[in-house]
């Protein structure tokens, strides 16, 4: 038969009713019989024992009885199934006996026929006016909130709006350390979350303190220096939370656009400082290269769930982002390893890999890769999107970095070959 003729086939939809963990309905394929149909049939028996038989078509009375699994129903009865035991009894449908728990549901029909005419292409009918369709829906605030949740927010407004260069605060912080305590617990719940991202003042300040980056107390633990808790409390925010995520994205230029509170005398927007911070920028082997590793260590936290933001990913490649995250793979020094991992896996969960959300066909953006001589000869040019395979070609030689550089690497040549190449090669 033809598709036209499946097409036309009438949809059926089958309702049924569950109350108090039983499910009751009618067999409306027949009227009701006035009295038990004909007891005259085969018996289905399992044992040797002839009381244990019962007939195969079930004989109904007035009174509900125990259905088997094996028996046939005749139409017309009144049928209960318990779906917390999965027993099911049966008698003669009487019209006259009303179930006040169904009173006011459509009982009386157990099938309802759809006119195929009504369906186009399968596609349900939306009613006009109807709201868009949001797979989030709203993020309920909790049953209890934290009264002190505003107090908090009050709190880091303050300090990072006075001290968002984290030296200058040393001393009289403690306030401000119990604030953002406080704070990245609530920021993994949705509802604190999208408070946090909502607050533009609040972001601001969070990552004015994550970019300033503390050198006053070194004997501090990390996990409790206000750039650090900051920089995870950005992350936490928005990580799996998609209403947090879209607040930092609107808001997202208006608060990266302005500069920090700063006894340095630089001019870069905070944006251009965040972005910034991912490239290391000391001489290898330095004194200050501990704390250029800090900083690019910072960076890394919130960057992961924010590049998650189609806007946020394209002002990060637009400040060439992608050329910092080489920069980190390409150190040597043995203090940069356990970064170089984190970064592969942003690249790849980003750009590469579908399975892991990323959105391809954003980078790689040409068809073919850089000719080695030109990645080899160092400087701006050789961190160009086309040398990555040539680095990381060299650097998946290593024991120690081929775990991570290979899987990059070849899922890196696999997208670049799904390019649409150009009419012609360039001369």
């Amino acid at each position: 038969m033809g598709s036209s003729y499946i097409r036309n086939l009438k949809k059926i939809a089958i309702s049924f009713f569950i109350v108090s963990s039983t499910l009751s309905f009618v067999s409306a394929s027949s009227p009701p019989p006035s009295e038990s149909p004909s007891a005259e049939s085969d018996l289905i028996c399992h044992t040797d024992n002839p009381a244990d038989c019962y007939p195969k078509l079930f004989s109904a009375t007035k009174e509900f009885q125990v259905v088997h699994d094996d028996q046939d129903l005749p139409p017309g009865l009144h049928v209960q199934l318990d779906v917390q035991t999965g027993k099911k009894q049966a008698k003669l449908y009487d019209p006259k006996e009303e179930n006040p728990a169904l009173k006011g549901l459509p009982v009386d029909r157990s099938i309802v026929i759809v006119d195929p005419e009504q369906v186009e292409d399968d596609k349900p009918r939306i009613p006009s006016g109807a709201p868009a369709y949001d797979p989030i829906g709203i993020v309920k605030a909790p049953k209890e909130k934290n009264e002190g949740f505003a107090q908090t927010l009050g709190i880091v407004k303050k300090y990072a709006k006075k001290y968002s260069d984290a030296g200058d605060y040393s001393g009289q912080s403690d306030e401000l350390d119990g604030a953002l305590d406080d704070l990245l617990d609530l920021s993994y719940d949705m509802y604190y979350g999208l408070q946090i991202a909502e607050d533009a003042d609040v972001l601001h300040g969070l990552f004015c303190l994550a970019t300033n980056v503390a050198t006053s107390h070194p004997d501090k633990p990390v996990g409790t220096r206000p750039d650090f808790l900051s920089a995870q409390i950005l992350a936490s925010s928005i990580r799996n939370n998609k209403p947090a995520l879209q607040a930092v994205e609107k808001s997202w230029d208006v608060v990266t656009n302005k500069q920090c509170v700063s006894a340095s005398t630089t001019t870069l927007s905070l944006a251009t400082s965040f972005f910034n911070n991912l490239a290391p920028l000391s001489t290898p082997g330095s004194a200050n290269e501990g704390e250029d590793l800090y900083r690019t260590r910072l960076a890394l936290i919130p960057l992961e769930p924010l590049l998650k933001s189609p806007k946020i990913k394209t002002r990060f490649m637009e400040a060439d982002g992608m050329s910092h995250l080489l920069e980190i793979m390409l150190r040597e020094d043995g203090i940069w390893q356990e970064q170089k991992p984190k970064v592969a896996r942003i690249v790849s969960d980003t750009f590469l890999d579908e399975e892991f959300g990323a959105t391809l066909g954003v980078w790689p953006t040409a068809a073919k890769a850089t000719e080695d001589s030109v990645c080899a000869k160092g400087g701006k040019e050789s961190r160009e999107e086309g040398c990555w395979e040539y680095h990381l070609g060299i650097i998946s030689q290593q024991p120690s970095d081929a775990e991570w550089s290979q899987p990059l690497l070849d899922m890196l040549k696999k997208r670049r070959a799904e390019i649409p190449k150009p009419g012609r090669d360039e001369l």
